[in-house]
């Protein structure tokens, strides 16, 4: 007969902390209907867990929210797309929270928050983008495209692009927007200079159902990415 095992939240935690990766990963898919909006108490403890893990566990977990766009040659601005949801948002934040972060406060995080869907878009400079000659002779005539290049160097630059989440043909109207500079590290002989911006969307729960979401970016040159998210199959 099996041995039953207490279900305080402490012995729960540690049980769920032990379990292997592949396990852990094949409880969350089966749970994973379409995403998680408003988030239960078994939720919130279970998105806590997998973000303290921080383990190969939770970057398995991460990866089909995250859209990496390697093909430069497609389009040399856009290095990623990421969709998080409620759930997915709980997992971000408990594995950026290590130390000292309690579940508790994860939860109290959660409702604060509330039921939201973010899209984080990471927009790199490229080394293709002409800095300014030191050499005045060597200068060549000034073209509409470093007149473009000149136009997207300022931390702004990335309000040179248009974002937009779609779902069925119809663009989902965003509750707010900010965006984060990206820095290269400083080093003893050069100082850090802006190598891109993250831009992030935050929606409404409420207005995103759990089917298909397009993230549709338009470059400056009016070139569109996309990257196609099924929230049916996310958590």
């Amino acid at each position: 007969m099996p041995h039953e095992i207490p279900t305080t939240p402490c012995v729960r935690i540690f049980q769920f902390v032990r379990l292997p990766a592949v396990v852990l990963l094949a409880v969350i898919a089966a749970r994973a209907s379409a995403y998680d909006a408003p988030l239960t108490p078994a939720a919130l403890h279970d998105a806590y867990v997998l973000g303290q893990r921080n383990d190969q566990a939770t970057a398995a977990f991460r990866s089909p929210y995250l859209k990496q766009l390697t093909d430069r040659a497609a389009d040399p601005h856009i290095a990623e797309i990421e969709i998080l949801t409620p759930f997915a948002q709980v997992v971000d934040q408990s594995r950026r929270m290590t130390s000292g972060y309690t579940e508790q406060q994860s939860a109290q995080d959660y409702h604060q928050r509330g039921d939201t869907i973010l899209v984080r878009i990471l927009l790199m400079l490229p080394a293709a983008y002409p800095k300014e000659q030191s050499n005045p002779e060597t200068s060549s005539p000034p073209s509409s495209s470093a007149d473009q290049n000149s136009a997207l160097r300022p931390e702004n630059f990335w309000q040179n692009f248009r974002f937009a989440l779609k779902q069925h043909g119809k663009v989902i109207p965003t509750r707010s927007i900010h965006n984060t500079p990206v820095h290269s590290t400083p080093t003893p002989d050069a100082a850090g200079v802006l190598d891109g911006a993250t831009v992030w969307l935050e929606y409404d729960g409420k207005d995103v159902a759990s089917d298909d979401a397009t993230i549709e970016v338009v470059t400056p040159d009016s070139k569109t990415i996309s990257a196609v998210f099924d929230l049916k199959k996310l958590r």
